[in-house]
């Protein structure tokens, strides 16, 4: 049978208090979770915390979602989810339909289709701000929800992801643009991190990572680091330092060497580029 034929089992809602505050968070820390198709009577968002999650819609189409990602789903629309990891850590937050509606037109979202998406550096940061203040801080939780709602309607702009990656690849991917989006940060510190939050070792990560792009994710950094320290040496004014520091090296003669490397430039040269242009 197409499972989009299938019968829906009734609708689950764990809403219960949508009428005080437009939307509730429910997270899930269980071993082996695994949640038949269903349905709910408001819209939700499933946000991976921890972990990698097979998510199938009510067209039967397949989503491999992981921490950095988050999917939509509209009232009524059925799914099901099971995780691939046996560890795991999610977040479904229960939204008013016309609360969700009302977010994403704040951001000027009118007829976006559900499904998953990518996320952002400050939809995981509320993510876990909601998992540390939900035992305790009901206060604190309630305007994290509310923060996180409206940061994924401002991301429900963006296309839906809809190419069928391996799991591996999707691994790649998502490492890429966390370094890429934050290229300031040392792997010293994010890559553990994120080969926590994806159930890996950092080891399995970086061998995933270099099958994938042909390099580390550090050579990776730095390649990514030196694009961008290029584009704002010929766009801005700011000094050769502070284009170092922004992108994450501490010295500008740093910087100078690898231009002569990569480029055999000097911020000089690329300075007068800029002069020339204007």
């Amino acid at each position: 049978m197409n499972p989009k034929d299938a019968p829906v089992p009734s609708r689950l809602s764990r809403f219960a208090d949508r009428l005080v505050s437009k939307a509730a968070m429910v997270a899930n820390t269980r071993d082996g979770y695994a949640m038949a198709r269903h349905t709910h009577d408001c819209d939700m968002l499933f946000v991976p915390v921890a972990g990698r999650f097979e998510i199938v819609d009510a067209e039967g189409r397949q989503f491999d979602s992981a921490p950095g990602h988050f999917i939509w789903f509209a009232a009524g629309a059925a799914h099901s989810t099971v995780a691939r990891t046996l560890r795991q850590t999610h977040l479904a937050v229960y939204i008013d339909p016309d609360f969700w509606a009302t977010a994403l037109r704040a951001h000027g979202t009118t007829g976006a289709p559900q499904g998953m998406r990518p996320g952002s550096r400050a939809l995981e940061v509320l993510s876990r701000s909601m998992l540390e203040a939900s035992g305790a801080r009901a206060d604190d939780a309630a305007a994290y929800c509310g923060a996180l709602v409206m940061e994924a309607a401002r991301l429900g702009a963006a296309p839906v992801l809809q190419s069928q990656r391996t799991p591996a690849r999707w691994v790649a991917d998502l490492l890429a643009d966390g370094i890429a989006a934050d290229l300031s940060r040392p792997l010293s510190s994010s890559l553990p991190e994120f080969a926590e939050r994806q159930r890996l070792s950092r080891r399995q990560v970086e061998r995933i990572f270099r099958s994938a792009f042909g390099m580390s994710p550090l050579a990776f950094q730095q390649v990514k680091r030196a694009e961008r320290a290029r584009f704002l040496l010929e766009t801005t004014d700011d000094s050769v330092l502070s284009v170092a520091q922004q992108v994450g090296w501490e010295s500008g003669s740093y910087l100078s060497r690898v231009l002569g490397r990569e480029w055999k430039l000097s911020a000089r040269q690329l300075r007068d580029r800029l002069a020339d242009r204007r």
